[in-house]
């Protein structure tokens, strides 16, 4: 998830900063009554009005004249520190003063009242929310909910009349090779369609998260960021999210049934409850399960388990590999993930798992999920672990971490490269955790030409990494 993060936040036009002595509270949320007052009308585009499809197919111009209406530029107020750290310039009057970054993102309307959705890390931790639609009518927004996990914000602007409000389809049926348009404000250029299709579908974003972005080669670009994904119908089938960070023509969109599942309870409460068990997984791969000792591929591998969690209580170790929830086969960590995105607090789930090759059943009771920060990986003040031989072994040089050992570099030809990446953290080396660059030095000079089963922290993610000898 903190990937997917990481290359959202590159979908965010940021229009420059300025200095302001004081901010006021204008995003704060709204209060339950209030929510509960959020339109019920169902969302809908008055197809009547699109002349007669020819093929099958609407005449474009004609569809982007009716789609383009429910789109909306999301345009925010954000507090930052200067960018070298140093204290904040101070006002003439010795009080200090917070810098103030403008950005845009995008978004749509999905209520006649004036609701609107846009992505979570468009709001961020904005002060100020502003809503201008396609007639450059502007609005104050307040947020009425967020769900950080699948990165959704929903709006509610003050004082707008009856809108147009976009219809949302489905994402289920999308497959390859479909036509989809996005709409959104690149830039800050304004209103702008792009035309693509849909290059994949399912495609995971980070460790255990959700598994079915939707791939458009449509272009998307800083400032689409929370705008609508549409198909040759009209309907919305996808929030732009993400921008691959280093490939052209290669995007993602949340898919809308993910967002249609919350919608309600987003509406009512301002969040989304979920289930949780304390772990995070990862698929495993065919090296993987060949490290595990597996029949081959299956379920979902165990990287890291929260303390005081229920997965900690249950006894869950890094290593576990589940292959069943409630009776049902995981095949893939995504099928994991699904199962917990749709559990509640207080759920008992029964599980079975792997552990040295051996099934174990347990059942577990879910608690409130808590959205957390993952702890990076931070080198502590010593020195770099010596090495006697002229090339390290598996080609990796590492220090002391806090926890574990930094990978500082990696020799291109050596059999770490490609698995490996600068900056990783090494936590485990088959199975037994690593205590310092020096300690991961001997034990890699003692694994001679065996197979490795690494444990690394990266980008604040927990994951397996399994690194053949040559």
């Amino acid at each position: 998830m903190e990937r997917l993060r990481a290359a959202a936040w590159a979908c965010v036009g940021f229009l420059g900063a300025a200095p302001l002595a004081a901010c006021d509270d204008r995003a704060t949320a709204l209060s339950p009554p209030a929510l509960r007052e959020a339109a019920s009308a169902p969302c809908s585009i008055p197809r009547e009005e699109l002349p007669p499809a020819a093929g099958g197919a609407w005449p474009l111009p004609a569809l982007i004249e009716q789609v383009r209406p429910v789109v909306v530029t999301v345009a925010t107020l954000r507090a930052t520190s200067l960018p070298d750290g140093r204290a904040t310039p101070t006002s003439p009057f010795g009080r200090s003063a917070p810098r103030v970054e403008r950005a845009i993102g995008s978004g749509f309307v999905i209520a006649a009242e004036g609701l609107v959705l846009t992505s979570e890390h468009v709001i961020g931790d904005a002060f100020g929310i502003e809503v201008q639609l396609s007639d450059e009518r502007a609005f104050e927004a307040t947020v009425v909910g967020r769900d950080p996990a699948l990165d959704v914000a929903l709006l509610r602007l003050r004082g707008a009349g009856p809108l147009r409000a976009a219809s949302l389809g489905s994402s289920a049926p999308i497959r390859p090779g479909d036509d989809v348009l996005v709409i959104g404000n690149p830039f800050g250029l304004g209103p702008t369609v792009t035309r693509g299709i849909i290059s994949a579908t399912s495609r995971p974003m980070g460790a255990g998260g959700l598994d079915g972005y939707l791939q458009t080669d449509a272009a998307i670009n800083p400032g689409n960021s929370g705008g609508p994904l549409f198909n040759a119908a009209g309907q919305v089938i996808g929030i732009a999210t993400a921008i691959h960070e280093g490939g052209r023509g290669i995007s993602f969109a949340l898919p809308i049934d993910e967002v249609l599942e919350i919608l309600p309870e987003l509406r009512e409460t301002g969040r989304v409850d979920r289930g949780r068990l304390g772990i995070s997984f990862q698929e495993v791969t065919s090296p993987l399960a060949r490290a595990l000792r597996l029949p081959g591929r299956m379920g979902a591998l165990i990287t890291e388990v929260e303390p005081e969690s229920p997965g900690s209580r249950l006894g869950f170790r890094p290593g576990d590999v589940i292959t069943s929830v409630e009776g049902r086969r995981v095949d893939h960590a995504r099928e994991l993930a699904r199962a917990l995105r749709r559990s509640k607090p207080g759920d008992e789930v029964k599980i079975t798992y792997k552990r040295g090759g051996a099934d174990r059943r347990a059942t577990v009771k879910l608690e409130r999920s808590a959205l957390r920060d993952p702890p990076p990986g931070r080198r502590a003040p010593d020195g770099r672990a010596p090495t006697d031989a002229e090339e390290p072994p598996f080609g990796v040089l590492a220090s002391d971490a806090l926890e574990g050992a930094l990978v500082e570099s990696i020799s291109p030809q050596s059999p770490a490269a490609g698995h490996l990446e600068v900056g990783d953290v090494v936590l485990d080396l088959n199975g037994a955790p690593v205590r310092g660059g020096a300690d991961l030095t001997a034990r890699l000079l003692a694994a001679g030409r065996q197979d490795l089963l690494l444990r690394v922290r990266r980008n604040g993610a927990t994951r397996y990494l399994a690194v053949p000898a040559r």
